[in-house]
């Protein structure tokens, strides 16, 4: 196979062609006329043949310019084509979710792979971020948020209500000093989530429980500090020590007992998950399958 010009020079071609004018065909392709006259030339000298006669009023092609033309369009076509069709099969089917990286981990991935065996052509792709995303600059497709759902210029709907609760794995609850009330925090590792908040506003964390449930000799400075709400679930399932959790995060733990709620303290939260996106975003079909697989999944929590 004889070694092409440049694609460059053959698009400039083409539209010099179309044209029969470089100022004409400078303006479409974004370039200047002496750059478009330049391509030309070096195409012509790599192919040994003239393409244009330059006349006084614009230009014409020649008999080697008209033999090449037909074939230069029929491949810019298929080129174009074919990138049409990669975006048509992959791109239009890809759907973009923005998550908490906490929610993402202990709740939508485990449960991501039945929903591509349901739906095995979209392209599901997850961006981890704590911060509701801006829709009007970012490629994203739906939300899940903590909050209050109040999203000016966004669509949102509750998923599911939340609730905080102390949490530990059951193996706290027997041995030589059983954890059995809220006095026995003394005797227990505190598990903090020092990780920027998930929410709208602050978490609910140990300094708050202990006050509000009137529990004293328990320094809440103490324990140990983790970055997100995940890991702090996951050294509670450890039996690393006492976690105050969340409800809705900590379901499948929770489930499977390998999680208990403690004390009979589980305090509604006022903020809910929301399923956030752009309005009219639910007439695209991947979008709505997507939010309607959500509802179902959390109207089981």
């Amino acid at each position: 196979m004889a070694l092409l010009p440049p694609l460059n020079s053959l698009r400039t071609f083409e539209a010099a062609a179309r044209h029969l004018n470089f100022s004409h065909a400078a303006e479409e392709l974004n370039v200047t006329p002496s750059a478009v006259s330049h391509q030309i030339k070096e195409l012509e000298k790599r192919l040994g043949v003239s393409l244009f006669e330059r006349l006084h009023r614009g230009l014409a092609l020649t008999a080697a310019g008209e033999a090449l033309l037909p074939g230069i369009r029929a491949g810019l076509a298929s080129f174009s084509q074919a990138v049409d069709g990669l975006q048509s099969r992959f791109l239009q089917n890809a759907l973009t979710v923005s998550v908490p990286p906490s929610v993402a981990m202990k709740w939508l991935v485990p449960r991501l792979a039945a929903y591509k065996q349901n739906h095995p052509d979209v392209d599901v792709r997850l961006s981890s971020d704590i911060a509701l995303p801006d829709f009007g600059r970012e490629d994203v497709d739906i939300a899940i948020h903590n909050g209050y759902g109040d999203y000016p210029g966004l669509e949102s709907e509750r998923l599911v209500s939340n609730s905080v609760a102390p949490m530990c794995s059951p193996l706290l609850l027997s041995g030589e000093r059983p954890l059995r009330s809220p006095s026995d925090l003394r005797d227990f590792t505190l598990l903090h989530d020092m990780g920027p908040s998930e929410a709208d506003d602050a978490t609910y964390d140990w300094d708050t429980w202990l006050r509000q449930h009137g529990v004293e000799g328990v320094d809440a400075s103490l324990g140990l500090r983790f970055g997100t709400s995940a890991d702090v679930l996951n050294a509670a399932v450890a039996g690393a020590g006492v976690a105050i959790g969340k409800t809705a995060l900590a379901v499948d733990d929770l489930r499977a007992g390998r999680l208990i709620c403690l004390f009979d303290s589980v305090v509604p939260e006022e903020m809910a998950y929301y399923a956030v996106y752009r309005p009219g975003a639910l007439e695209q079909p991947r979008v709505r399958v997507f939010r309607d697989w959500l509802f179902s999944e959390f109207a089981e929590i």
